[in-house]
């Protein structure tokens, strides 16, 4: 700091509950009345559902994800992992019986 610069002043905080000089007082915090009372009243504990089941007779060989392909899509049309976006093979590889797996990137799970 040189001589020429006037000495600065204090920094005030916002959240300060000291009023600034010569300013407005601070505000006060203000606490909403409770507009209905709780009341805990003790239940039996629901039993957690049980987690889905695995969707998808395919699986992705670079990510893992199960999956089900589109019936939707033509036979040219290639399919996409739908985790990882990857290209899988196409729908009419998928749809073969028994299914073309030297052509595809998905594993064929078998029914249990």
């Amino acid at each position: 700091m040189s001589d020429s610069e006037p000495p600065r002043r204090k920094t005030l905080s916002l959240k300060s509950p000291v009023a600034a000089p010569g300013g407005p007082p601070p505000l006060e915090r203000m606490v909403k009345p409770s507009a209905r009372t709780t009341v805990f009243t003790p239940q039996a504990p629901q039993p957690e559902p049980a987690p889905p089941p695995p969707t998808g007779d395919w699986k992705c060989k670079p990510c893992g994800a199960r999956f089900d392909p589109p019936a939707e899509l033509a036979d040219t049309d290639s399919v996409r992992c739908p985790a990882c976006n990857a290209r899988l093979g196409l729908a009419a590889d998928f749809r073969a019986d028994p299914p073309n797996v030297a052509k595809l990137r998905a594993r064929w799970l078998k029914k249990a």
